[in-house]
């Protein structure tokens, strides 16, 4: 993680979140559109990042459950008279001997993003399939608009990257490796060697990121698990450390957030990870993950202190990133990313959005911008709602709002029609807010349609359709070609919206954009794909409005 300058971002302008010191219950409210729109200036969870890498792992059932769920090492735990935190992951791999999982294709995947401010610039980082590392992922994205993301191949890639600049030097890290340095945020890298104590020992380790505090001192936070540790490192040389580590955090049992799975009934091991020292205004901030990276509860909460390597403590409420509205898509939490400051001022949260379908490390790429509550019982507090719609880019607000005001409109998992589905992927999948399923058109459908119904009419400005790309041929480059109609209501006809038929651009959730219409339904046509495979749809998400139609009739004042 780059340096992140003093600027205090805009004020938060949305109301305390539910659950908030201080704050009650509160029920949502319904959205409202937002006047003069650009949409092709918003975007949609999860990012349209083109060429994601693909990570191919074979998961098949073992032929019998002789060895299955074999407890012989259990008691090892269990007759320790106290316990740790290690001593519960330890439980979890000897609970877990015999099982496995079915990976059915290969699957993309982009996780533990780090994000580097250049001059007005952002360089996003990430692990990627995590095979053969230390060079898994050698792609960074760079973008000055949030919108428009730009792939760079670099001569090496590391698993949970971190990045710092320092003067006109570019420094990297990840797992387990040596620091390396460069002229540019792309590389080329050379290496320096490993991180050094201050008796010359190795220090091996992962998850680290860099911060470099504005007066110019630099820090690093790591591990992967409880304790998560602190230590200043020399800017002139960043491999060497300047002090013995010290513990920063440690995984606490009794929030229930740290727990591991998606039901959080573990207390035993939370696998506290992917922390994050920052600074905005003369508050130090930690960021941590925990949950589990396989878990879609994988989640970040934020601690603050006034020092870079004590005293943090939990301010607000944890986990950030409760939303305080329906959730009308897939919504997941927020995993091991970073926070970024732009030159707008703008607080950026980039984040691991986890699938985990295929395998656990199957995740993608969430953005979302946070504010700083300025004031009140939850001053200091982070305020960060995830978002599953539209919004603004960064710096684009409209009377100072992000969420242009639209639903997820074609989540009536009720109303559909394909050309052909295989057997178990019907087209109801294509439309019930999980990516753990899709439709999928039969191997002889050569013109593979689908349709998806909104049980109503709505106006209709935008549409992500989520791949599921089959098999284990493709690469990170294959891209999907197709169209996508819409019903004309007064002429009962199909007509355009979207013609990607040349698309060259592997994306693995399309956003497309387009000019507002009225509809009851859209028509997606697959024409296939640049490698020649076959493609399903794990969810047709289509975002619109019918506040300024129920207006018009009289039954809103607007």
């Amino acid at each position: 993680m780059g340096q992140l300058t003093q600027t205090v971002p805009a004020s938060a302008e949305k109301p305390a979140q539910p659950g908030g010191q201080g704050v009650g219950p509160q029920t949502p409210s319904a959205k409202v559109p937002l006047t003069g729109v650009d949409m092709a200036q918003t975007y949609v969870n999860p990012i349209n990042l083109p060429g994601m890498a693909v990570r191919n792992i074979v998961g098949t059932m073992p032929p019998t459950d002789a060895n299955v769920a074999n407890a012989s090492q259990i008691p090892l735990s269990l007759n320790l008279e106290t316990w740790t935190a290690a001593s519960g992951r330890t439980l979890a791999g000897r609970s877990t001997v015999g099982f496995t999982r079915i990976s059915e294709n290969s699957a993309r995947t982009g996780a533990d993003w780090s994000a580097l401010n250049v001059g007005g610039t952002i360089y996003l980082y990430a692990s990627g399939a995590m095979q053969n590392a230390p060079n898994n992922n050698r792609t960074v994205w760079s973008t000055t608009d949030y919108l428009t993301w730009t792939p760079h191949q670099m001569n090496l890639g590391v698993v949970a990257p971190t990045v710092v600049q320092i003067g006109a030097k570019f420094y990297m890290a990840g797992n387990n490796t040596p620091v390396y340095q460069a002229d540019s945020p792309v590389g080329p890298w050379t290496s320096m060697g490993n991180f050094l104590r201050p008796n010359g020992q190795i220090l091996s380790v992962g998850d680290v990121q860099f911060f470099l505090d504005t007066d110019g001192r630099l820090y690093l936070t790591y591990n992967i698990g409880s304790p998560i540790m602190g230590v200043e490192l020399d800017a002139n040389n960043p491999r060497q450390l300047v002090t013995d580590p010290v513990v920063v955090w440690t995984f606490d049992p009794r929030q229930e957030w740290q727990h591991i799975g998606d039901n959080k009934a573990t207390y035993t091991h939370g696998y506290v990870e992917g922390s994050q020292l920052f600074k905005v205004g003369k508050t130090y901030y930690l960021s941590v993950a925990s949950g589990g990276t396989e878990f879609t509860t994988y989640a970040t909460g934020v601690m603050t202190s006034k020092s870079p390597l004590s005293g943090f403590k939990a301010t607000q409420r944890n986990p950030i990133g409760y939303g305080n509205n329906h959730p009308s898509a897939v919504y997941p939490n927020a995993g091991h990313g970073s926070f970024v400051i732009d030159k707008s001022g703008n607080l950026v949260f980039f984040y691991t959005y986890v699938i985990a379908y295929e395998e656990f490390f199957e995740r993608r790429l969430g953005m979302d911008v946070c504010n700083v509550i300025p004031n009140g019982p939850q001053q200091g507090a982070i305020d960060c709602e995830l978002s599953n719609t539209p919004q603004l880019a960064p710096g684009k607000k409209i009377s100072g709002r992000d969420d242009v005001g639209l639903y997820n409109v074609a989540t009536n998992s009720q109303a559909y029609w394909a050309s052909s589905y295989a057997p178990g992927r019907n087209p109801y999948y294509g439309g019930d807010r999980s990516l753990s399923t899709w439709w999928e058109p039969s191997d002889s459908d050569t013109a593979p349609t689908y349709i998806r119904g909104f049980g109503t009419v709505f106006y209709i400005s935008a549409a992500q359709i989520q791949w599921k790309e089959l098999g284990r041929a493709f690469t990170k480059d294959n891209a999907v070609q197709y169209t996508l109609e819409y019903k004309d209501i007064a002429t009962n006809t199909w007509r355009p919206l979207v013609d990607r038929s040349t698309n060259t651009t592997a994306y693995t959730a399309d956003y497309v954009t387009f000019d507002r219409v009225l509809t009851h339904a859209v028509r997606l046509k697959i024409l296939g794909t640049t490698e020649n495979v076959k493609v399903g749809v794990h969810e047709l998400n289509v975002f619109g409005e019918n506040y300024t139609l129920a207006a018009a009739k009289g039954m809103i004042t607007p």
